[in-house]
């Protein structure tokens, strides 16, 4: 038998292969040949690092020998950076295989992460699949569902919530997902950043060490991602402009930007293009994709110390039509919380609120006589009830809401008694003149509440008991009505998140899992709701009643206006940072009607008010008596003054010389003026 060559020179040749240091290969080459989709409508399919060329630097600097250490992305949402994460990962398992770890905000992330993303990546790319150890219910050595295993390393899967996942590890690489989600303060033991930070301190003297931070922002202010940005060198996405040269004869470059060059129509379907700032040519919706293609990176403030960090939004991403965006803003209007979400998903920037309540006295000068204690007023379609439960008595405030989220002071109750257990009188009375109450509307009729949020700050499991107890589901949603609401600070936090089951442990008596409780994000409800405090109406001589607007009616007293305007956005060092939190006024002592109203819109967010459509708030309008007449006359319309120069209430009965006026009145006249007519009519 003729051999080609030495036969033991085959041997050593494949020993060497076996033993040789894989080859050096940029992570964003790497995943073009290596990494599989995991999910979306490219799923599937090989990386195409030409559908977001904006992550290929980042992303190759994240590879061995660049001289980067750290890298941090403040960013939109649907513009790939989660790809980013997952190819640098996926990159260190085939290639640079070390100890790393994925930090996520919470169990719900962290399981989303895993089972939608990660998984199917390592799962369906060959060059990971044939690496990472398979998970065995049996073998120590095996991967788990958040650790994987791998010759040379693992990747760990750990929670931001978690002082023992961030103290238990010794990291060369560390991927920091959503930090804008994570906690200020963990368990007393400080910030998530700086515990993670301590993982990597046995490779700061080696220098390979690496770090990614990548989140939309919340706050401006108090957004971790914002505070990392900024220290480093500030990079925006530069495009190319189509149309004309700059100085050196190549194209002039400039940022895709929300403002007087983004421009729109304010109907659908809005028909946005964008306008050059360099030369005034207009750039058609269909030409963003091609340009952003041919985008870079320029740092707008390079320096000493600092390292590359990136903003990036949906104006330049692949992904996202400006007409939607357009959409989006839009459909913000003037919703302090819709506008957060705007800025922060949209736009990839921290959104400004503003922390001062306006002065109680100037809130009690608006008092209106038209909104009477006890009734609903005609636009109040929703009616919501919380309850601040105290040593000893529990406060209640009873709220209306309008489509376009305008609120009127139903009632406001201080319910004295015992609350030391769910059959004290304090709970006995919220059951009977809240839970049980009907309220007479502006049509005839009388309506329960849609429902009922109990704070479970105090006296929890008194709560969790009485909850339990007085659970019904509502009779047009199917939705539970009464509801243990548990406060939760932070400004990554949603309105209301997904509840859990808790144990209730009363009197001795153990019941495992026995109470849903639904997490409230207060200090963003806080935020948004100080901004519509501070509008001004009808009553205050504007034109109309804008939306958000707040109604109280003349029967509220002082002490309900100073306990809702007794906080305000305070700012103070922690720890060595600054950060933005609520504090009660010096001056005050009581904050339990702010809370009430806080947990009535946190209710407003669990049936859906943000999201109902004009067909569905008229389906409920019809539901709950409205005439025909007045839902199209004008149930979406705000409520506006009458003009000046218009003195007469009916169209019909102007003078001659005020004739042209007409089209006016019927135009400014609050379209509810004649309800009380309308509904004689029907």
């Amino acid at each position: 038998m003729n051999f080609p060559c030495n036969p033991l020179a085959l041997i050593a040749g494949a020993l060497a292969a076996g033993i040789a240091p894989p080859e050096r290969i940029a992570p964003s080459e790497w995943a073009a040949k290596n990494l599989v989709v995991p999910d979306g409508p490219r799923a599937g399919e090989y990386w195409d690092p030409l559908e977001t060329p904006y992550i290929l630097e980042p992303l190759d600097l994240l590879g061995p020998d660049t001289g980067v250490n750290q890298i941090a992305v403040m960013k939109g949402v649907q513009c790939g950076f989660t790809m980013l994460l997952i190819a640098a990962i996926g990159h260190s398992i085939d290639r640079d295989p070390c100890r790393m770890a994925i930090l996520q905000p919470t169990d719900g992330a962290l399981a989303d992460f895993n089972r939608d993303k990660l998984q199917p990546a390592i799962e369906n790319s060959p060059a990971l699949a044939v690496r990472v150890v398979p998970q065995t219910s049996r073998s120590a050595t095996g991967s788990t569902t958040y650790s994987k295993k791998f010759p040379g390393g693992a990747l760990d899967l750990l929670l931001a919530s978690s002082a023992a996942d961030l103290r238990s590890k010794t990291l060369k690489k560390l991927f920091r997902d959503e930090v804008d989600e994570y906690p200020d303060d963990l368990d007393g033991q400080g910030d998530p950043l700086e515990l993670s930070d301590g993982r990597i301190t046995s490779f700061l003297a080696s220098g390979d060490w690496k770090k990614a931070d990548v989140s939309t922002p919340t706050i401006k202010g108090a957004s971790k991602i914002e505070r990392r940005y900024e220290m480093g060198d500030k990079r925006r996405w530069n495009v190319p402009c189509p149309h004309c040269t700059a100085a050196d004869g190549g194209p002039s470059f400039f940022v895709f930007e929300f403002g007087p060059n983004f421009q729109f129509e304010r109907t659908f379907p809005y028909k946005a293009f964008y306008v050059a700032p360099c030369c005034g040519a207009v750039i058609h919706a269909h030409e963003k994709r091609a340009l952003s293609r041919r985008g870079r990176w320029v740092a707008t403030e390079p320096g000493p110390g600092r390292f590359p960090s990136y903003h990036f939004d949906t104006l330049s991403s692949p992904f996202v039509p400006w007409d939607h965006i357009a959409g989006k803003f839009i459909d913000a209007g003037d919703d302090p919380q819709k506008l957060k979400a705007f800025y922060n998903l949209w736009l990839g920037l921290p959104y400004e609120m503003k922390g001062d309540a306006p002065d109680h006295k100037r809130l009690m000068e608006r008092r209106e006589e038209g909104v009477p204690r006890g009734r609903i007023p005609p636009r109040g379609l929703v009616l919501v009830a919380s309850a601040d439960v105290q040593m000893r008595g529990i406060w209640v405030e009873i709220l209306a809401l309008a489509p376009d989220r305008q609120s009127y002071v139903v009632d406001v109750l201080y319910l004295d008694g015992s609350t030391e257990g769910p059959e004290g009188e304090a709970f006995e009375q919220l059951k009977s003149r809240v839970l049980e109450r009907e309220f007479p509307d502006a049509f005839g009729g009388k309506r329960r509440i849609d429902a009922l949020g109990v704070d479970s700050g105090y006296r929890s499991h008194v709560v969790y008991t009485w909850t339990r107890l007085n659970q019904c589901l509502h009779p047009d949603t199917g939705q539970d009505m009464v509801l243990a609401l548990d406060g939760r600070d932070g400004w990554g936090r949603p309105a209301i998140g997904t509840p859990s089951l808790v144990d209730i442990d009363l009197a001795g008596h153990k019941i495992k899992k026995g109470a849903r409780i639904w997490p409230v994000g207060t200090w963003p409800i806080k935020g948004a709701f100080y901004e519509d405090l501070r509008k001004e109406g009808i009553a205050s001589g504007k034109e109309r009643d804008p939306e958000g607007y707040c109604h109280f009616g003349t029967w509220l007293d002082e002490t309900y206006f100073r306990q809702l305007t007794s906080e305000y956005l305070a700012e103070e060092k922690f720890k060595g940072r600054l950060r933005k939190f609520w504090k009660i006024r010096s001056s005050e002592r009581d904050n339990h009607i702010l809370d009430a109203r806080v947990y009535n819109l946190a209710l407003a967010e669990y049936l859906g008010l943000s999201s109902t459509t004009q067909d569905e708030w008229a389906e409920l309008a019809r539901r709950r008596g409205m005439p025909q007449a007045a839902i199209a006359e004008g149930l979406f319309a705000p409520r506006r003054a009458a003009g000046p120069a218009i003195v007469s209430e009916k169209p019909e009965d102007l003078p001659p010389a005020q004739e042209p006026a007409k089209e006016v009145l019927q135009e400014r006249r609050d379209p509810f003026a004649r309800l009380a007519e309308l509904n004689k009519q029907n």
